[in-house]
């Protein structure tokens, strides 16, 4: 099966509206989250390396730290290399409140 036909991967979108161009950010950060293998082939052959490099480095914050620390692993991104994750710049407590 095609990546993009995976139900499993686009669960909540109709794929026959589905662009490989118009959609390249959200399909990568799709197979970047719950891809296997074969999708992540699909995507880098696709859309290439450098592209799916960037878009990863545009949604790291969005992805779990496991994934993140896997996906930074892959693309070769060492601390203070790239920023990748967005922090805040205030000091927050534990239970929401200051």
């Amino acid at each position: 099966m095609e990546t993009l036909e995976k139900q499993e991967l686009f669960w909540d979108v109709n794929l026959a509206q589905m662009d490989k161009n118009a959609h390249k950010q959200f399909i990568v950060k799709r197979i970047l989250q719950f891809g296997d293998l074969d999708d992540l082939r699909w995507a880098l052959n696709f859309y290439g390396y450098d592209a799916v490099r960037v878009i990863f480095l545009l949604s790291a914050d969005q992805l779990d730290n496991k994934s993140r620390n896997f996906w930074r692993f892959f693309f070769h991104i060492h601390d203070g290399e790239e920023c990748i994750k967005k922090r805040s710049t205030s000091k927050q407590n534990t239970f929401g409140t200051r």
